[in-house]
């Protein structure tokens, strides 16, 4: 969970902190912040997944409020009033923002801008607020927002809070624009400290930034500031809430803050468009901080080699990013323009729920003394445009990252899935329950190979072919997956293309993960036992049932014709001469199953060795007879084929799935509830296209028929 503080405003808000940043980022260095010591861990609950839209107004209220409320004045602002009015009534309203300047606004105060009016210049009130009486700027009457128009000139910002609390500012319009080619450093809203005190509950609701065109040439270091742009929070705060805003079409930054000692920020349902440089940064948030429910578009549309990326956290605790959308990054930098990254000084901070499509330079980067990280029920599709990477590991330790549930669609071909420093001995990635699906051929599973002390567990990588050079370090990958997934349509568009259909292979074939936040991607609940490979998790409509091989063997002919092989560990397939051919039986007994159909049904087989020839496939059939047994039967006795069920090709170790839910249908409208499968190779004769397969002796990983019901 993640608990939001009800600040003193009367609505939920989450906290702040930033710090004074020099926002360079190097090769090895991209953010250089300092690290805090921060100690809570962030989780989340009660968030809406409807992503794929803009943040819906946030309800603040337009109707005018006359005279003096319960804790404070009410004061009006019309272009066509006067400055010598007391701006106390809509027929008094002050005429310009410099009139608003010169005043101190005490507790409970509200300053109310004339829809659709327009100022020009810099809005910078006086005063602070206190616990359950905020100052307010919003809007009054009917008509667009309010527009306050920056005047450009350097390190000013259209709307300005220096070292004030308790403000909440709601409906503007407000940009900040300087002639084409002018080196000011600009804010459309900016709250700051004024010294190292920190400022606190300051929320920035349902405004529309846009055009704020700082200074971007990042090589003049003496005039560039990274922390410029659209909506900034900087110093020492806390409880800093920015909703409902849109920030579009900005130079450098789109929201973020820039350092500080800073708890509770949360940055939720804002649309983030054409923004040159990041689009949403956290850094040096300690406690409870969140970016959530924000849809990002076009961002890092840089093209030089300064690195950027989409939404990151640098130098946080437990910061949770959940429930964004991400699409159209083309820039980035030269080794940044992902989606997400965990920066430096990371620990414990969650991505989650997302949905990223249609970028250049891959999904996330980890940079290096990251630790405790979790990746999880995300879906990535077309992320990868530049053809070059998945992740990006920078050199240096990363420990205790796990990646597991997400679904990877890739389009065309890719240099490697783990870029640089995967192979790092201190690097602690479990990667599981994953799907990695590629279009094209992906050359390399990671650059440099992979460290021993990462672990692999029931992944469903498709085309095996992935993961031959470079791949998961000997006795780290286990369970894996080879068939195609099965997506509903395996189609860019919506997230539920991506969907497994029923008769997916990867169907309550992952490992259970401890702490696994409860729900997948959609918010369905998640199984006690193990739940489906990536981000989807199928509804339980029906029974789920997994039966064990009651019986199984394989038989081999020529001089080995009368021998029997039931007691095996294993089981052999292999198309060759006499006296070298192998066929393999597997029996299964449904007899429990109180139905008379299934809606699905899955025979899974994991394949432990194979031999040297590329690819082999398995032709399944039913049997003529269920009557054989483990310890008598042999090539002389088998049973004979008697009707197709379908064929697996094995292109190496790891667990294959075939639909045989017709096969059990079939079975099931027969008194006898037993099913016998012949699993042989149908190819010409080799010596290399052996492969063994654990049988129900085998002390993990054993055949198994899963039945939905």
């Amino acid at each position: 969970m993640f608990f939001l503080k009800v600040s003193s405003f009367g609505i939920v808000s989450a906290a702040h902190c930033p710090k004074p940043i020099h926002l360079t980022k190097t090769i090895k260095m991209r953010k250089a912040f300092i690290l805090l010591p921060i100690l809570a861990m962030a989780l989340f609950a009660s968030c809406n997944k409807s992503i794929n839209r803009v943040p819906t107004d946030t309800g603040a209220s337009k109707a005018p409020v006359k005279g003096t409320h319960s804790t404070g004045t009410t004061y009006y602002v019309d272009p066509a009033g006067s400055d010598s009015n007391d701006g106390q009534s809509t027929t008094t309203a002050w005429q310009s923002i410099s009139k608003v300047n010169t005043q101190t606004f005490l507790p409970g105060d509200q300053i109310l801008f004339k829809a659709s009016g327009s100022w020009s210049g810099q809005l910078l009130p006086k005063g602070s607020g206190s616990s359950g009486s905020p100052i307010v700027i919003d809007m009054y009457g009917t008509g667009n927002k309010p527009v306050i128009n920056g005047s450009g000139a350097d390190t000013t910002g259209a709307v300005k809070l220096i070292g004030q609390s308790y403000w909440q500012i709601k409906n503007l319009e407000v940009t900040n624009k300087q002639t084409a080619g002018g080196t000011s450093r600009l804010y459309g809203i900016h709250i700051k400290t004024a010294t190292s005190t920190a400022f606190t509950n300051v929320q920035i609701l349902n405004c529309f930034v846009h055009d704020v065109n700082s200074y971007t040439t990042e090589s003049n270091t003496t005039l560039f500031n990274k922390g410029t742009g659209g909506i900034i929070v900087g110093g020492n705060n806390s409880e800093v809430l920015i909703k409902g805003c849109h920030v579009k079409d900005v130079t450098v930054e789109g929201i973020r803050n820039t350092g500080g000692t800073c708890s509770h920020i949360l940055i939720d349902s804002n649309l983030i468009e054409n923004v040159y440089g990041d689009g949403i940064v956290l850094n040096g948030v300690n406690n409870n901080s969140a970016i959530t429910r924000n849809v990002g578009r076009n961002l890092c549309y840089n093209t030089n080699t300064y690195n950027y990326a989409g939404m990151w956290t640098s130098n946080s605790v437990g910061t949770l990013v959940a429930y964004n959308e991400i699409s159209g990054i083309t820039g980035g930098g030269a080794n940044d323009g992902e989606p997400f990254d965990a920066d430096l000084g990371v620990s414990g901070d969650i991505f989650e729920y997302n949905y990223t499509h249609d970028n250049k330079r891959g999904f996330m980067l980890f940079m290096h003394g990251t630790s405790n990280v979790t990746v999880r029920y995300n879906i990535s599709v077309n992320d990868i445009g530049d053809g070059k990477r998945l992740f990006f590991y920078d050199p240096g330790s990363h420990t205790n990252i796990k990646i597991y549930n997400n679904t990877f669609f890739i389009t065309g071909n890719v240099a490697q899935l783990f870029y640089n420093d995967f192979n790092n001995t201190s690097n602690t990635t479990e990667f599981s329950n994953n799907i990695v699906y590629c279009t094209g051929t992906v050359a390399k599973f990671s650059q440099n190979g992979t460290s021993a002390n990462c672990l692999f567990r029931n992944n469903c990588f498709y085309p095996q072919s992935m993961t031959s050079v470079n791949g998961p370090a000997a006795g780290t990958m286990s369970g894996s997956v080879y068939s195609d997934p099965k997506f509903v349509s395996a189609a860019s568009g919506a997230t539920t293309n991506f969907n497994l259909q029923s008769t997916s292979p990867c169907l309550n074939m992952g490992v259970v993960m401890g702490s696994n936040g409860g729900i997948d991607y959609y918010g369905t609940a998640l199984p006690a036992g193990a739940p489906d490979i990536g981000f989807y998790q199928h509804p339980s409509t029906g029974t789920t049932s997994t039966l064990n091989a009651t019986a199984d063997a394989y038989v081999r002919d020529g001089s080995y014709a009368t021998t029997n092989y039931g007691t095996l560990t294993y089981t052999v397939v292999k198309s060759d001469a006499v006296g070298y051919a192998r066929k393999a039986y597997e029996k299964f007994d449904f007899s429990s199953v109180p139905a008379s159909s299934v809606q699905a049904a899955t025979l899974s087989l994991y394949v432990n060795g194979v031999n040297t020839a590329p690819t082999r496939t398995i032709s399944v059939y039913t049997t003529q007879t269920e009557s054989w047994g483990e310890t008598s039967i042999n090539w002389n006795n088998a049973p004979t084929d008697t009707t197709y069920v379908g064929q697996i090709v094995v292109t190496g170790v790891g667990t294959y799935a075939l639909d045989v839910k017709n096969a059990i249908n079939a079975q099931l409208a027969k008194s006898d509830h037993i099913v016998s499968f012949l699993l042989q190779n149908n190819g010409p004769n080799s010596s290399t296209n052996d492969i063994t397969l654990n049988s129900r002796e085998a002390s993990s990983n054993q055949p198994a028929l899963t039945v939905i019901y």
